[in-house]
């Protein structure tokens, strides 16, 4: 009597874990990667986009690109409301918080020899998967007074920033308006095919005490 109440136990608990494994919701994620890259820069919007055309063009561009080190603008990044209100402000049309996200950030200086300023601006052109023609970005520069946006183009794949110095760079867009098909999307393992294997492990533990009980029996 107490094996067969054992064997009922294990067969409840197998049948329960195959029933919350199989009917569960399905939880997929697709989120951006930072694989932003500087393509090139140029005097001119225009320019800039032509040197972006070609990755090799990075080589002759004017800027070097590195990891930002002030830790007032990487705080300053996280607060995406303070971001948002930024955006808001400077496109004048309201911004949901929710949508907004930094895809990437990163410190550009120029090279020697190279002027920046109100006077004679620099053009620089960012890749970043998902962006169109019409995805929503905004291109932050960080000054004396923080985080700013600066003039932004947006074209396929490539988001062009009209800089007048340079520091601390960042990109943000509303995420909601990214083409999330050539992001690519991440399963999470209880929803991909780890859950098939599991599900197939409970079914042949079911089988294996059917199959011991009944033997016991015929003994």
């Amino acid at each position: 009597m107490m094996q067969k109440r054992k064997f009922l136990t294990i067969v409840a608990a197998a049948a329960m874990l195959i029933s919350s494994l199989a009917f569960s919701t399905p939880v997929s994620a697709t989120s951006p990667t930072t694989t932003t890259e500087v393509l090139g820069a140029g005097r001119t919007a225009e320019e800039a986009e032509v040197l972006g055309a070609s990755r090799a063009s990075v080589e002759n561009t004017s800027v070097t690109v590195g990891t930002i080190s002030n830790k007032a603008a990487l705080d300053a990044l996280k607060n995406t409301t303070a971001i948002a209100n930024l955006i808001a402000n400077s496109v004048t049309t309201s911004v949901n918080t929710a949508d907004i996200t930094i895809v990437d950030s990163m410190e550009v200086t120029p090279k020697p020899g190279v002027e920046v300023s109100e006077a004679n601006p620099l053009f620089i052109t960012f890749s970043f998967p998902g962006v169109t023609a019409s995805t929503k970005a905004y291109v932050l520069h960080y000054g004396k007074s923080g985080w700013e946006v600066v003039p932004t183009t947006v074209s396929d794949g490539k988001v062009i920033g009209k800089f007048t110095s340079l520091s601390p760079v960042a990109i943000a867009v509303e995420k909601n308006t990214l083409n999330a098909s050539v992001l690519g999307a991440t399963r999470s393992p209880r929803t991909g095919d780890n859950r098939v294997i599991v599900i197939g492990a409970c079914a042949c533990l079911l089988a294996a005490a059917v199959l011991v009980d009944r033997k016991r029996k015929l003994a």
